[in-house]
């Protein structure tokens, strides 16, 4: 089969063998009855268990009235609810013949429990969704919440179990989602129906009065020529349910087979395509190495196998990841690369405009003043005043004055004509600014917002080259290398430890198949020898042993208990020698029907305790109760039990020697009260 075909998730339904019946322990573990965290643990010390006490509660079971309930909320457990079905259909089982009480090996089986599970990602996801599971019992689940999809899945799978066997006899349906991978549990009882046992009844009905119907004795006794009048008629034998495994799943392997076929078939048309579970593989389409592993796997392998396959598609997936993250980081940066050349090339382009604008040190330029003529006209007015003579005789005082003042007008007039020369110099100077700065503002406006553009888009080119400088920083290339190093060992591991796996799988099935030739072999040889008269005879002796053995090892508890009750009755200060072998022998028995060793101290203890468990101390004072109790454990103390006794009792349960009681004898010799041996004592021959 293809790996591709393995990937497809498909349903599963595995039936089990049919059964006589099952005890009430067996009934108890689909109903979680009476489970608490400590039967979680010691569940889980088999490694093919894996049962989580924290998603217990989300557990539920569908009734007989179709409601979801939570599990083991049924009051009656399954075992009787299988009784009370059986006894509402009649069924009554085959009685052995040589033990009235117990039922016969060849009593037909009316019980069949069939799982049904499928893909474990299908179905986790419906009863799960996106919550986060932790199925390696480490951490507590108390937190998840039972999603409606796998309500809705055990639903349809309830309807369609009982359109297939009716939901009166589906006493069970169970739903675990305490386990690896959700599953369901039903318990069915195969009835089919069929017409009643004995001939069609005859009736004769009148031709003129339908009223008028005769039996076939009636009929019988009219005179020929008014039997005439009557019309035969036959009632068809009515139906009846009953419980039978072979109408209803095959009477041969072969019709079993084809019922499997069509019950998967029927199973993907109604459910399984719904939820998106393919129909299941025909185990006996499957080539041998396959059909080996199905069957042997153990949940360890499976989930070691399973574990293996998620953690390699991780890896593989998170490889291809970094791949593409590494991808998508060399074009960022390629693309980072060619914006920045563009920038450069258009601040080049803004650079050689700003150049043609510029304006020249020329164009500044001030007009100069004409200061030479001022300044000559003022010193010659100030010579003609200095030529002016100074009288000889007194005078001189104000030519002083005089000329001081002249001179100051002079030079007054020279200051304003230098100052309106300064104003007109400023005057041109500002015209000039003024053309200057329109032209320049009209000629570097669209620079100016160009370079506003210009600004965003480097600062934006500086924001992503860090963050590309600061990727490229932290995953180099020796980096990137490493990683996928590691990865692809990691994987190499993976891989590793499943080939081993798969190879210890191989090498366990070869050895199964290797035992199970042996096993073949062997019982057809003891099916040869079994065929031999005097072999088969030897073998129903031993059965016959057996037995005898068993309902002796009841005698001598009954008996024991009969003795005991007698002591607790009676004013007698101990036991009697014929009271304490009887005693004696029901503590041996008690020992032996619960498979402790009489011989040891503390087994026998045990089992001297379960015989006075089934004591009645009805009409016994408490003070002579527990007087009887102390002296029974008193005798199992002191009392030894002789290896040749023991040699003969484990003969006779092995059937290999018939067994009787008597009052005393050789295997007899256990220790009284007071230490001696008595022949006279507690013995078997």
């Amino acid at each position: 089969m293809s790996k591709a075909r393995n990937n497809i998730p498909r349903a599963a339904i595995h039936v089990g063998a049919p059964a006589k019946s099952f005890s009430a322990a067996e009934g108890y573990e689909p109903e979680r009855r009476g489970w608490n965290e400590k039967t979680y643990r010691l569940k889980n010390l088999d490694t093919n268990n894996h049962y989580d006490f924290s998603r217990k509660y989300l557990n539920f079971e569908i009734n007989g009235k179709g409601e979801i309930v939570p599990l083991g909320s049924n009051p009656m457990p399954l075992h009787e609810r299988l009784q009370k079905r059986l006894d509402e259909l009649g069924f009554k089982p085959y009685k052995d013949k040589d033990n009235p009480l117990g039922n016969s090996d060849n009593s037909p089986n009316y019980t069949v429990g069939i799982v049904v599970s499928g893909d474990h990602d299908v179905l986790t996801r419906l009863a799960y969704g996106n919550q986060e599971v932790d199925f390696t019992l480490q951490r507590s689940n108390a937190q998840i919440q039972l999603k409606q999809g796998i309500k809705d899945w055990a639903m349809d799978t309830y309807h369609w179990a009982c359109d297939r066997w009716g939901a009166e006899n589906i006493i069970g349906f169970d739903v675990h989602l305490d386990e690896t991978t959700p599953h369901i549990h039903i318990q069915t009882i195969p009835v089919a129906k069929t017409k009643a046992r004995g001939r069609a009844s005859v009736k004769y009905v009148h031709k003129d009065a339908p009223t008028n119907v005769l039996t076939h004795k009636e009929w019988k006794k009219l005179p020929e020529e008014i039997r005439n009048d009557f019309v035969r008629t036959e009632v068809e034998r009515r139906e009846k349910e009953c419980v039978s495994y072979a109408r209803v799943w095959g009477e041969d392997k072969y019709a079993v087979g084809r019922t499997y076929y069509q019950m998967h078939t029927d199973y993907y048309n109604q459910v399984g395509r719904k939820y998106g579970l393919e129909r299941g593989d025909d185990i006996a389409m499957l080539p041998v190495e396959e059909k080996r592993s199905r069957v042997h796997k153990d949940k360890a392998v499976l989930e070691a196998e399973r574990q293996s396959r998620d953690a390699i598609a991780q890896a593989q997936t998170e490889k291809k990841d970094l791949e593409g993250e590494i991808e998508k980081l060399e074009e960022e940066t390629q693309h980072a690369y060619d914006r920045t050349s563009r920038a450069r090339e258009r601040a080049s382009i803004y650079e050689q405009y700003a150049k043609a604008i510029d304006i020249k040190p020329e164009d500044l330029t001030p007009p100069a003043i004409e200061t030479d003529k001022l300044f000559e006209d003022a010193w010659e007015d100030i010579q003609e005043e200095l030529a002016i003579p100074v009288p000889a005789i007194g005078g001189k005082k104000q030519w002083q004055e005089d000329r001081r003042k002249a001179i100051k007008s002079i030079l007054t007039k020279a200051q304003d004509k230098l100052l309106k020369a300064k104003e007109a110099q400023n005057s041109e100077i500002l015209k000039t600014g003024k053309a200057l700065y329109q032209k320049a503002m009209k000629e570097a406006s669209i620079i100016i917002e160009k370079n506003k553009t210009l600004q965003v888009e480097n600062a934006e080119l500086t924001a992503t080259n860090s963050y590309l400088r600061m990727r490229l920083d932290s995953i180099d290339e020796n980096a990137i290398a490493a990683l996928r190093s590691e990865k692809d060992e990691e994987i190499k591991g993976l891989q590793a430890r499943l080939d081993k796996t798969n190879a210890e799988t191989r090498k366990t099935n070869e050895a199964l198949n290797s035992e199970r030739q042996r096993a073949d072999k062997a019982e057809s040889q003891v099916k040869e020898i079994l065929d031999v008269p005097e072999i088969k005879q030897i073998l129903d002796t031993i059965q016959h042993n057996k037995k005898a053995f068993r309902q002796q090892i009841d005698r001598w508890i009954d008996d024991a208990i009969a003795a005991i009750n007698d002591y607790a009755l009676h004013k007698d200060n101990d036991f009697q020698p014929k009271q304490g072998n009887t005693v004696a022998m029901g503590i041996i028995a008690e020992a032996f029907k619960r498979d402790l060793d009489p011989a040891d101290i503390e087994q026998r203890k045990s089992a001297t305790n379960h015989l006075l468990e089934k004591m009645s101390w009805t009409g016994v004072s408490e003070f002579k109760a527990s007087l009887t109790a102390s002296r029974t454990i008193q005798l199992c103390e002191e009392m030894e039990v002789p290896k040749e006794l023991m040699k003969n009792l484990l003969l006779a349960a092995g059937g290999r020697v018939g067994i009787s009681t008597c009052g005393g004898g050789s295997y007899s010799e256990l220790t009284n009260w007071d230490g001696t041996k008595k022949r006279n004592g507690w013995g078997i021959c």
